[in-house]
């Protein structure tokens, strides 16, 4: 069974300007709910079934995240 978040389409189109800014600032919402709740990235990425570093590449904009794995993500930060 592979992990919840694949490697999409998506994720290796080349973005531009305001995609970049996009998943910067949804990386720093998630990192900000994710430390609130005393979660470290091990636990998210445990969760997600990705490594560590995938966690910190989403969070700090350098990876695209799969938009499907947001409802994911909100309901294990207990939010919407």
């Amino acid at each position: 069974m592979g992990s919840i978040i694949e490697m999409t389409w998506a994720q290796t189109m080349p973005a531009d300007r305001d995609e970049k800014q996009f998943f910067k600032e949804l990386g720093a919402s998630i990192a900000a709910l994710r430390k609130a709740q005393n979660i470290t990235q091990v636990q998210l990425a445990e969760a997600l079934g990705v490594s560590q570093q995938t966690v910190t590449a989403y969070e700090s904009g350098r990876r695209r995240m799969p938009v499907s794995s947001l409802p994911f993500i909100a309901r294990f930060l207990g939010t919407t």
